[in-house]
């Protein structure tokens, strides 16, 4: 989707029924396999491994101890998948976009500059990982629980440390808060019919429950 209000607004629309039921989650799910077709952006193996194992080990846990573990390792697969489309479809700018169309020059300027900084933060983090676990590899490791230990705290470190740079940067410029900028999107008529799509959703998910009061 080329306009960001749309992917956006759909994401969170599909987010929310995706994650409130499992007809909502089957219709999410058709509508990521029918719209995002060759922009899915889905994960490498080894990260894909991470976070879908995580998913499926929590499910695990909640059906082995009286959940509806089944139920809610579906919902959470295809939020995540939402997710991937989202993440991966989104441009530089998007954001500051949105933010500033939807709220203005003052707040909509702060929190879109704030957003596309963690976004750009997120961005780096996979480099950061594979460079740190390279460095630990140099060294040896001294167990997996020791390694993860050392790959997050380095990693909170350079974060904090990424963010106390650019706060300093954005002081030195006389960053005070808001600020002047013009947003601009670009649509198609497929954006239109895959936001409507999300409405159709969300609008079926509400019905589903209305039926079970």
């Amino acid at each position: 989707m080329q306009d960001a209000r749309l992917r956006i607004a759909s994401t969170l629309l599909l987010s929310f029924a995706a994650f409130s039921s499992v007809i909502g989650a089957v219709l999410a799910a058709l509508w990521w396999a029918v719209v995002a077709r060759g922009e899915r952006n889905l994960p490498g193996r080894k990260a894909a491994s991470v976070i879908f194992g995580a998913i499926i080990l929590v499910a695990g846990f909640t059906q082995a101890f009286g959940g509806d573990g089944i139920s809610y390792g579906f919902r959470m697969t295809v939020v995540t998948l939402i997710a991937f489309w989202a993440f991966g479809s989104g441009r530089g700018g998007d954001l500051m976009n949105t933010a500033v169309w939807a709220f203005g020059d003052r707040m909509g300027f702060d929190l879109g500059l704030t957003a596309e900084m963690a976004i750009s933060s997120l961005r780096r983090i996979e480099k950061d990982i594979h460079d740190i676990r390279n460095a630990l590899r140099l060294k040896g490791s001294r167990g997996v629980v020791h390694d993860l230990i050392s790959l997050g705290f380095t990693l909170t470190i350079m974060q904090i440390y990424r963010a106390r740079e650019q706060g300093i940067i954005l002081a030195t410029r006389g960053y005070r808060g808001g600020g002047t900028y013009s947003p601009s999107f670009s649509r198609s008529k497929n954006d239109i019919f895959a936001f409507f799509g999300s409405l159709l959703i969300i609008a079926a998910v509400f019905v589903s429950f209305a039926g079970y009061l």
